[in-house]
């Protein structure tokens, strides 16, 4: 049984908890760190994105154009950018209703899952920071 009336008051609480905005936070920290490294990377093999500033799905894609992921790679890379993009983009479309769930839940969520939520960004951020390091190192 949900606590709540609507998904959004459940997205109001994590606006507010500081932990999962500092988690959150760290992800878009990380996936920029590995978009800078991918692109020293992509350039280190003689591949520059059309434009300086390229996204990660470009810097992805561009990976795999370029054969430089093997079929793993591409699973880890596919599922990094898919639940970066979620957590950037579609977190209040998720709560509002405008999205399915596929990720993360929004129906019989409790006050106390917050801190579930909070765990999930931090760890997602210790992911974006070992593909880093995995990538700095090529």
């Amino acid at each position: 049984m949900s606590d709540f009336e609507d998904s959004t008051e459940f997205f109001e609480l994590l606006y507010n908890d500081v932990r999962f905005c500092e988690g959150l936070g760290k992800v878009m920290l990380a996936a920029g760190k590995l978009e800078r490294t991918l692109q020293s990377y992509l350039s280190s093999k003689g591949i520059e994105p059309k434009n300086k500033r390229a996204t990660l799905g470009v810097l992805v894609g561009l990976l795999k154009e370029s054969g430089l992921l093997s079929s793993n790679g591409k699973m880890h890379f596919d599922d990094l950018l898919l639940k970066r993009n979620y957590l950037a983009h579609s977190l209040y479309d998720l709560f509002s209703g405008n999205i399915e769930q596929s990720i993360l839940p929004r129906e019989n969520l409790e006050e106390s899952d917050v801190e579930i939520f909070a765990d999930r960004a931090h760890e997602f951020a210790g992911d974006l920071q070992h593909f880093i390091q995995l990538h700095g190192r090529s």
